[in-house]
């Protein structure tokens, strides 16, 4: 029997979709891969989700099955509530009398030849669904306000119980997108690529017209949910406060330098000065500090990063979004992580990259009209 690995890009908290109206439903996203780690692109795929009572053995009081295609990525993206029935009522499900599991089958040729792939506990999402407004804590102790509004849509507030900590998940006001932090050294990162913005097309140029506009891999929404958006140099630049270099990142956070990048490669080991493989030389840089800044391994190529020791000890967890080129093209989707800094060189811009099969951190200076991956870090 063949065996296939689905990785949950996010914890059902970070995805959770209430709607105002019958069916209910929360999200379910996930990238199927086979069992030597390839993802399965551009597929139909089935599953079948079951929701268990009392334990992961216990009572059967829902189940539906699910027919969907997969991206390029291997991503789907299921609202749980919203199948095809097979038992029980979604709606009727009591949530806040029981604990519940959520049970999750799969057939990689979207028949109905199940595969049972594992059940997981519900935590705190789907009991969302019975109040207008209450009061959630992330795994960080994080609080959060969610209600729901006449429309159906969602609204998140983090609930402020003495001044922010480094460590705790931010929430961009902006668009309410929360962002996982992490202090490394004397600095305090978000540990996730910005992803603010809307997309247009990679062909089009992003321009200073008072909206912040990103790309997305191959010009495919979902692909910013999972790495976030990629910017021109100048679109990132742009928007700039009080702050200086703020940039697009959101207030009390901006848009790293070139010096700050520096720091924090040191904070993890690199050597500092100009000297060969040092932290002001340009080129491949350091020893495994590029491991470290890496994370979520099942979506990097197989190599000498993820392969190392120290991949993903800082918790900086970054990803390898690819870029986009000035000529509309996508490349290096799970091999390479670009990052700009603020810190530009006439026509060019300072910036980071990481990639699968090197377990170092290039730095140069590139053509500003690429799409590179952003990193805020905190004032």
């Amino acid at each position: 029997m063949k065996r296939f690995t689905l990785t949950l890009l996010f914890a059902l908290i970070g995805v959770v979709t209430i709607l105002a109206q019958a069916p209910q439903a929360f999200k379910y996203q996930t990238v199927v891969r086979d069992s030597l780690g390839n993802v399965i692109a551009d597929q139909l795929v089935s599953f079948r989700i079951g929701i268990m009572q009392d334990s992961i053995n216990g009572n059967l009081v829902y189940s539906e099955t699910h027919s969907s295609t997969t991206n390029q990525f291997g991503l789907v993206v299921l609202g749980i509530g919203t199948g095809a029935v097979e038992t029980g009522v979604f709606n009727n499900i009591d949530w806040g009398t029981a604990y519940h599991f959520l049970k999750i089958e799969f057939d990689e040729t979207g028949g109905s030849n199940f595969q049972f792939m594992g059940t997981s506990q519900l935590l705190s999402v789907p009991y969302a669904i019975n109040s207008g407004s209450l009061t959630l804590t992330d795994k960080n102790g994080n609080n959060y306000i969610v209600t729901v509004d006449t429309t159906g849509a969602l609204h998140t507030t983090p609930v402020q119980t003495g001044e922010w900590t480094c460590g705790f998940n931010f929430i961009d006001e902006r668009d309410f997108q929360s962002y996982a932090t992490v202090q490394i050294g004397t600095q305090c990162w978000m540990a996730e690529n910005l992803n603010i913005g809307t997309m247009i097309n990679g062909s089009s140029n992003q321009t200073d017209n008072s909206t912040i506009e990103k790309y997305c891999y191959n010009n495919i929404e979902d692909s910013c949910d999972v790495y976030g958006g990629l910017y021109q140099w100048e679109e990132a630049m742009q928007y700039v406060t009080t702050a200086g270099t703020q940039g697009i990142c959101p207030t009390g956070w901006h848009f790293a330098t070139d010096t700050e990048w520096i720091t924090l490669e040191e904070s993890l080991g690199m050597c500092s000065g100009t000297g060969t493989g040092c932290s002001g030389a340009t080129g491949w840089r350091g020893t495994d500090e590029g491991s470290k800044l890496a994370g979520n391994e099942p979506l990097w190529s197989n190599g000498a990063l993820d392969q190392n020791a120290n991949f993903g000890t800082s918790g900086f967890a970054s990803l390898p979004g690819g870029y986009s080129d000035t000529g509309g093209q996508f490349s290096y989707l799970s091999i390479l992580a670009y990052f700009w800094s603020s810190s530009d060189s006439e026509t060019n811009a300072w910036y980071r990259v990481l990639t699968y099969d090197n377990t170092q951190v290039g730095r140069s200076s590139y053509d500003k009209a690429y799409g590179f991956s952003v990193r805020c870090v905190r004032d």
